[in-house]
Parts: structure tokens; sequence; C-alpha cells
């Protein structure tokens, strides 16, 4: 078992959250340092760089759950030219840290918005 730390789509109530269906919920409400970007594709991309906080909630996922998220994220073990890099980062929450798989982008792309508070599903909602 692995630990997953989403911070867009696949949260709960998102889009893409039956992606993770089965997957154990460890913490609702964490954060890590980033910056937050809206792709205007429908979905965020976390930037390393930068000190602002991204919110998301952390899922423990078996194999087979990591390899769908790696087929949501464009993400190939070995591949150059992943969507995302599938790193290992520190997520805090109000009970602690854990070393928990985040998807990240290299750099945010011309037409990238930033996401002020660093909150996919707020963010989200006021565009609605």
């Amino acid at each position: 078992m692995r630990l997953v730390f989403c911070y867009g789509t696949l949260r709960y109530g998102e889009i893409n959250h039956s992606v993770i269906k089965g997957a154990i919920l460890r913490e609702r409400t964490c954060w890590t340092k980033g910056t937050l970007y809206d792709t205007r594709n429908g979905y965020p991309a976390l930037i390393e760089s930068g000190d602002e906080t991204v919110l998301g909630e952390i899922y423990e996922v078996n194999d087979q759950l990591l390899e769908r998220i790696d087929t949501l994220e464009g993400f190939q073990e070995g591949r150059d030219h992943n969507l995302y890099d599938r790193i290992v980062r520190t997520i805090e929450s109000n009970t602690g840290s854990y070393e928990a798989i985040t998807y990240v982008m290299r750099e945010p792309e011309d037409h990238f918005i930033e996401i002020k508070g660093g909150d996919w599903i707020i963010y989200r909602n006021k565009l609605s």
C-alpha cells in the first residue's frame, strides 16, 4: 500500500474521484508547499516552486489503483516527457506529517492561471 496526495480532480466529489474507488481516505484536510495552477483544461497542476500552500487529501492505494492514477496523470515510469512527474513529498496535516506520492509539473505554461489559496475545489466552485 502507498499513500497518494490528491489535490485536484481525484479529491472526494470531484470528476475523477471514481478512479480511486476503493482507496482508503487517510486525511481529508492536508497540505504541502508549492503553487497550484488552473491548466485551463479542467484540472490543476502543482508546481514545486513557490511558498504557497496547496490543499488536498491523502489516500492509501494499492498497486492497481496507483496504476490507474498514473494513467490519468499521464505518467509512465522512465518516460522523458510525462505530463506530470511522480515524486514523494512531505504532506502536512493537523495530526502529523506523511510521505506521499504527489504528481507535479515542472513549469507552468503561459496560459496557466495561478490559484490563490491553493484549493482546487474552492476555486472551481467560484467559477461555477
